[in-house]
């Protein structure tokens, strides 16, 4: 019989999730998983693998939660101009609020150097193609759905980004504004 976890592995993916968020995956060492998890290297070996291992598990956590909520703020509007307004309003509001400058943990992976990792940059896009897939069935069934949320899809990314890059919020609202319009 295996020995028990002593420790929970949510709360780890939590803060791995958090480090790799903030710092990147070519910026996070294994002593910065150790130091934010608690855990020595030997206990995340063996619950997650490799680094790899660790940032998929962080990446799987955020997409769980965080775009998950993007799509519940997105279906909860039948209307796509009402839907795509509260999807950007909750995305900037943390950025005017409390500075929150960490961008899209799934936009900056997209943007990182992690397609050193084929495994990384194959989830990534996978990830991507269910928030297109997320952003299509907002629009509704229209002709050119498909086309507007791959817009939309590229402005959103950018918008994170530009976000984490320190842009002007007033900028950042006025490129959303645009954004929602031509959901019309």
């Amino acid at each position: 019989m295996g020995r028990r976890k002593r420790f929970d592995p949510q709360d780890a993916k939590e803060a791995m999730k958090q480090i790799f968020w903030q710092q990147g995956y070519e910026g996070t060492s294994l002593q910065d998983l150790e130091r934010v998890t608690a855990l020595p290297k030997q206990s995340l070996y063996r619950e997650f693998g490799d680094k790899r291992g660790m940032y998929l598990a962080a990446l799987s956590a955020y997409e769980a939660e965080e775009v998950r909520a993007a799509s519940r703020i997105l279906r909860a509007h039948s209307d796509p101009k009402q839907a795509f307004a509260a999807l950007f309003d909750a995305v900037l509001r943390p950025v005017e609020e409390q500075d929150d400058r960490r961008g899209c943990f799934l936009c900056n992976a997209a943007s990182d150097r992690t397609t050193i990792e084929p495994a990384i940059d194959t989830w990534v896009n996978a990830a991507m193609v269910r928030m297109l897939a997320t952003f299509t069935a907002a629009l509704g069934d229209t002709d050119k759905g498909d086309q507007k949320a791959r817009a939309l899809l590229a402005g959103y990314v950018g918008i994170r980004v530009l976000a984490r890059s320190g842009l002007p919020t007033p900028d950042l609202r006025m490129a959303a504004n645009r954004l929602i319009e031509s959901t019309r």
